[in-house]
């Protein structure tokens, strides 16, 4: 499996849209290099994982074909993460010639609603699933699990997402707090061994409780911890941390250097990773 992180920032992107502290004005002095999106991954082309307004940017700056993409997971319906009307772009008069005709959805429960206010000339080609936490759904040569995320704010379903292809397996932590129990009950009972995974940091050094619906140093360093314990995890396991708020001053250099003692891979825009 080959994972691009196309964006890698939290809501407000890196500099902030309207923010002009001093990490911000920073960053601009620094120059585009530095900068962080919204954060989307994709998986060998073919799988999308969310949605952000930044998706039309994220197409052309990395030489994405969106009729190629096969399947969009949604994590949940904040508006960083869930912009469908994007997908309207596929319907009749907009996307012509394309190479995947009916598109997979995969939806968190209470995105129903914004995904059927879509064109009819939308939806008419699209297969809308909505999705069930620890529910597997298979896409092709892909198995994807749903498993609940800690990450309120409004939402009211939220999920990060197993996915696997072959003997592959990678965990899309985000955005999260510290995991439920019946997340790691879930992946030591299913004798699930992760050759990569990335999670959220986005509070990064700043301090966050477990039910912040987001995480930091601590927090991910326990997550780490608990799923090397249950056999999840371990030193050949591909570990990645991402989703970064300005706030935390996430210029790479920084981010590497503060993060060092969790031996985790820090994502930066455009970053691949191959598991």
């Amino acid at each position: 499996m080959k994972i691009q992180f196309l964006g890698t920032a939290a809501a407000e992107g890196f500099p902030g849209s309207f923010c002009n502290c001093e990490y911000c004005q920073n960053v601009r002095n620094l120059g585009e290099k530095y900068y962080r999106t919204r954060c989307q991954s994709i998986i060998d082309g073919k799988i999308l994982i969310d949605m952000p307004a930044d998706t039309y940017f994220h197409f052309l700056k990395y030489g994405i074909r969106g009729d190629q993409i096969k399947t969009v997971i949604f994590t949940h319906t904040h508006a960083d993460h869930f912009y469908p009307n994007e997908l309207d772009m596929r319907g009749a008069g907009y996307g012509k010639n394309m190479e995947v005709q009916k598109l997979n959805l995969l939806i968190p429960k209470d995105a129903t609603e914004r995904i059927n206010g879509l064109y009819k000339h939308t939806k008419d080609i699209m297969n809308v699933v909505v999705a069930e936490p620890y529910k597997t759904v298979k896409f092709g040569d892909y198995e994807i699990t749903p498993l609940k995320a800690r990450h309120g704010y409004g939402v009211i379903h939220a999920n990060i997402y197993l996915i696997k292809k072959g003997d592959k397996a990678f965990l899309y932590g985000h955005d999260t707090g510290y995991f439920y129990d019946e997340v790691f009950d879930y992946l030591k009972d299913n004798n699930v061994y992760l050759s990569g995974l990335t999670l959220d940091c986005c509070y990064a050094s700043l301090p966050i409780s477990d039910e912040g619906g987001h995480m930091g140093y601590p927090n991910v360093e326990r997550v780490l911890n608990r799923l090397e314990e249950l056999g999840v995890i371990d030193g050949n396991t591909k570990r990645v941390i991402n989703h970064f708020s300005h706030n935390v001053n996430p210029v790479q250099e920084v981010i590497e250097k503060e993060s060092k003692h969790l031996n985790c891979i820090v994502a930066y825009d455009g970053m691949t990773l191959e598991i």
